[in-house]
């Protein structure tokens, strides 16, 4: 065979080999991707929500295991009065499921306990037209007992937005207490005040609870409240001078 030639036939095989090594790496390539498994990643991240849906307050989720809402409330249906050192007449320790809360009443100031309160008691000294200092805790001892008693024996409920008392780990709230079943309850604000144990001066809100009156005339029923307590010179009221 001429060299021309020789030449000319080794150049056609080598780009035929050439074409069949190409030939075959494709058709390898294609059949291991279409054995291979297809995983889709954002898919299988996405599928199953892991955490609370944005939509849903975590706080409200955690007052929902012990609690209801009523509105603009938070209502405890089946609230324990806990016994503890700090509780005075307006502010309680409260068990409500599995955890416990301290509430200080709405619109109300109860008779102080303690004299380390140095200011407060003056001021409640003052507003009681100048009881006493030491008749005044008297009082707020008097209160404290009578509120722990009461609670201890009449179901009661309590009404809270979970609004914080500033600097501290306190809740306002509203309680309403059972006196007689069967019977509307008794707000135990208004019980104080009726009693001489308290003041109207507390933190005040609105609107009310839908089972008390509205604002203004639960303001107006606490005055009503007080100017008895005064002419019956009931609780610290018996000590004015």
């Amino acid at each position: 065979m001429p060299p021309r030639a020789a030449i000319s036939n080794g150049i056609i095989t080598l780009v035929i080999v050439f074409f069949m090594i190409l030939l075959g790496l494709l058709l390898k390539a294609r059949y291991r991707l279409a054995s291979e498994p297809i995983v889709p990643k954002a898919v299988a991240v996405t599928e199953v929500p892991k955490a609370i849906p944005v939509a849903v307050p975590v706080q409200e989720t955690v007052h929902e295991t012990r609690a209801y809402k009523q509105g603009d409330w938070w209502v405890l249906p089946s609230p324990e009065l806990v016994d503890s050192r700090a509780n005075e007449a307006d502010t309680l320790r409260i068990r409500s499921g599995p955890k416990e809360d301290v509430f200080v009443l709405y619109f109300v100031d109860a008779a102080e306990t303690s004299a380390t309160r140095v200011t407060r008691v003056r001021e409640q000294s003052t507003f009681f037209s100048k009881a006493p200092q030491e008749d005044v805790l008297k009082t707020g001892l008097q209160a404290q007992a009578f509120v722990r008693e009461l609670l201890k024996n009449h179901p009661f409920k309590v009404y809270t937005k979970w609004g914080r008392v500033p600097e501290s780990e306190r809740y306002y709230a509203f309680i309403t207490v059972e006196m007689e079943k069967g019977q509307p309850p008794y707000d135990l604000g208004e019980i104080l005040v009726r009693k001489g144990f308290a003041a109207p001066l507390g933190q005040q809100t609105a609107p009310l609870p839908p089972q008390l009156l509205p604002t203004d005339k639960y303001v107006a029923q606490l005055g009503t409240a007080m100017t008895a307590a005064r002419n019956e010179h009931a609780g610290a009221w018996a000590y004015a001078k």
